[in-house]
């Protein structure tokens, strides 16, 4: 019988512990093995095909997944696995985005210098129309003018498709109506 030393911090005796995260690394490369694809997919997409900021996004996507492995329930079916990795990488995908996100003065710089006159009264007056939006729109709208398409806004922010294409809609409607009113 092993004594209260000989027992790890599992409760396994006689190196119990050691074969328990072997297990839960084989575990986890066979599942990454099975999934990397996917998720190298969603990452290409997210990266725009960049690479190296691919790799990047799917290093930070495996070492969550390492973080919250046991989260997984091993009677889950493939099909659901597969859902709850998705969801996982498209929360990290999104994480990223927001720290990468710029302030609110180099969006309004951004909007500004995309516009055909850029005099100083541009730069006021989308400062003032950015303050209609929200904190959601606003990354949209951010999302919108670094080049993502509606599918891959979708994917990052976790809404459908025609949610985007509905929500950029009524934020140019928003915008739009708040320019009008300041141009009388």
């Amino acid at each position: 019988m092993a004594n209260n030393a000989d027992i790890g911090a599992f409760g396994f005796a006689d190196g119990g512990e050691r074969l328990c995260r072997q297990d839960r690394y084989a575990r986890y490369v066979a599942f990454m093995q099975r999934h990397r694809e996917a998720v190298w997919k969603m990452c290409a997409r997210f990266a725009h095909s960049d690479r190296e900021r691919t790799k990047d996004m799917v290093q930070e996507v495996y070492l969550v997944l390492w973080l919250r492995f046991d989260q997984l329930d091993d009677r889950y079916g493939e099909w659901q696995q597969r859902q709850w990795l998705k969801r996982l990488t498209r929360s990290v995908l999104v994480d990223l985005y927001r720290r990468a996100e710029p302030e609110p003065e180099a969006l309004t710089e951004q909007m500004a210098d995309s516009l055909p006159d850029q005099s100083a009264d541009y730069a006021g007056d989308v400062e003032e129309m950015l303050a209609v939006l929200t904190d959601d729109e606003r990354r949209l709208m951010q999302m919108r003018l670094d080049g993502y398409d509606g599918a891959e806004i979708a994917d990052a922010l976790g809404i459908s498709p025609s949610a985007v294409y509905t929500r950029t809609n009524r934020i140019l409607k928003k915008l739009r109506t708040k320019f009008e009113r300041r141009t009388r």
